[in-house]
């Protein structure tokens, strides 16, 4: 099984022969033994150490040992799992240079191989160490994926937008966002140091206005309070500036937590999931450098029948046998092309079937009443039965409210709340005409720069106060003062409906016109509060 697969660019200041020091170093470190650098580079058939650990290496080079370019080198090191039995290691790291002068490309594979199907215990998908070592002394390209954790706040989303949606761009983006406490349920750069050279992390600054980035970039592509974000490179052919994208809310976050299990790790999974198999067919694995010393071997065994005035036939069977194997390649490079495109066009595929049962959905009846749509839709649906009995509940029209006109109106949980206390109010009726009068006229009348001595009209006579009659005390301002998005909001505008002390009869809806967000954010609807 693929576990994981990434590749790098490299420059490091020796060469080559700096990155298999590195692999040297890292392979003696696991095995607890000193591994030989220039042994290793020079081809390794199979070393075993100890019975456990087994070491191979490839390399295509010259008689003398010169390298013979383009350059491939691969070293593997396998060992069985110490815990689980029948399941075995393996770990490749592959090199290629086109030419002396050239940049390194470095490619990594691990995987797992199980001796049968009864081998099922779980893996948690991990980057394995020397990811890192070679990072840190191998000089990695400036434009390798997460390489440093990137920040974004409402002043550079415009921008971020423009590279989240770059058909060029060939590796995903994790957006982190912080908790209302500005801390992270997970360090960005932790998972920036898993990810490194398979996706960019992008780290939302602390106290950044997350509903306004949320507007730049849609809330396909945002975060907030504390959610992890994941957007894939973007959808080729059709639709370029379409991103798939996996949301990971906080809750389900805290959920991995509580049951032991990591966050980053997770994060780690959902993107290999998508990359390992694309990032394997680079790979430069052993087989790889294999078929490269063989076809050298036979173009050489050619070049010297030729010289040698071998027979016709003798010459003619090399040549067959490396064009056979050039048309191999040939063939695996198309298939390989032919399934990325199929499995791309499966996903946008399934993408259409899941848009057209949602939209269908409200068209066909279901056969479970308990699928989650019929969940989600009921309260709406009874809502609006009320509404045409002529008799909704003050739950009932904010839910409505809520529902149709999320881009203008903002119903807190405060809100509901009181609404729920008030459960005797008569004359919901007038309640649902006023709420709906906020939604439409006074929101359309302030949106276009009108001042609330204008926007008032469209509520009638008497039934909007831009602030209280008389003077709050203390414990008055506190009752209407209300949490939104980090910060605290007193709101003394309100809608009124009676005079009496009566939960029955009297109804005060507060809220406040937010004109950077363009919203109306309603935090209580219910009795007459004390002043």
């Amino acid at each position: 099984m693929l576990v994981y697969c990434s590749s790098l660019a490299l420059d490091p200041v020796g060469g080559a022969q700096d990155v298999i020091r590195q692999i040297a170093v890292w392979v003696g470190k696991r095995c607890r033994s000193f591994i030989d650098p220039e042994r290793l580079g020079h081809g390794i058939r199979d070393f075993n150490i100890a019975g456990k650990y087994h070491i191979q290496s490839r390399v295509s080079v010259d008689d003398d040992n010169s390298p013979v370019y383009p350059f491939l080198f691969c070293a593997q090191l396998s060992h069985a799992d110490e815990q689980v039995s029948g399941r075995r290691w393996v770990m490749e790291v592959g090199l290629q240079q086109d030419t002396p002068d050239s940049e390194i490309i470095c490619t990594f594979l691990l995987k797992t191989d199980e001796v049968s199907a009864r081998v099922t215990t779980p893996i948690q998908v991990t980057r394995p160490r020397l990811v890192q070592d070679i990072v840190e002394h191998c000089n990695p390209s400036n434009y390798t994926p997460g390489l440093r954790v990137k920040r974004l706040d409402e002043k550079s989303a415009a921008a971020f937008l423009i590279e989240v949606e770059r058909e060029e761009r060939s590796y995903p983006i994790v957006i982190i966002s912080p908790l209302r406490d500005g801390k992270y349920l997970v360090a960005p750069e932790r998972i920036r140091s898993l990810l490194i050279g398979i996706a960019d992390v992008v780290a939302i600054q602390q106290g950044a206005n997350t509903y306004k980035i949320e507007d730049i970039l849609g809330r396909r592509y945002a975060a907030w309070r504390g959610a992890i974000n994941i957007v894939f490179k973007p959808r080729r052919g059709g639709k370029p500036s379409y991103c798939e994208s996996i949301l990971l809310h906080p809750d389900d976050l805290n959920n991995l937590l509580e049951e032991g299990k990591s966050i980053e790790s997770e994060v780690l999974a959902i993107i290999t999931h998508r990359t390992n198999l694309p990032c394997s067919w680079q790979h430069i694995s052993l087989d790889v450098v294999n078929r490269k010393i063989l076809r050298r071997q036979l173009g050489k065994s050619i070049e010297r029948a030729k010289q040698n005035n071998e027979t016709a036939e003798y010459v003619a069977l090399l040549e067959e046998a490396d064009r056979e194997l050039q048309e191999k390649d040939n063939e695996v490079a198309i298939l390989r092309s032919d399934l990325e495109e199929t499995t791309v066009e499966a996903r946008k595929l399934q993408a259409d079937i899941d848009g057209l049962k949602y939209a269908l959905s409200g068209r066909e009846s279901s056969t479970d009443e308990n699928t989650d749509e019929v969940e989600a839709i009921t309260p709406l649906r009874e809502a609006i039965s009320a509404v045409f009995k002529d008799d909704p509940s003050l739950e009932q029209s904010l839910t409505i409210i809520s529902a149709l006109f999320p881009d203008r109106v903002v119903v807190l949980e405060s809100a509901y709340s009181s609404a729920r206390d008030s459960i005797q109010f008569r004359y919901g009726s007038k309640a649902f005409k006023l709420l709906w009068n906020l939604a439409i006229g006074y929101w359309e009348a302030l949106a276009s720069g009108l001042g609330d001595g204008q926007a008032k009209d469209v509520f009638g006579h008497n039934a909007f106060a831009a602030n209280e009659s008389e003077v709050l005390s203390a414990a008055g301002k506190s009752r209407r003062t209300f949490h939104y998005r980090g910060r605290d909001i007193e709101m003394q505008k309100h809608l009124k409906i009676g005079v009496k002390d009566s939960v029955a009869e009297t109804l005060r809806v507060h809220f406040e016109w937010l004109s950077d967000e363009q919203r109306i954010v309603i935090g209580y609807c219910g009795k007459h509060l004390d002043f």
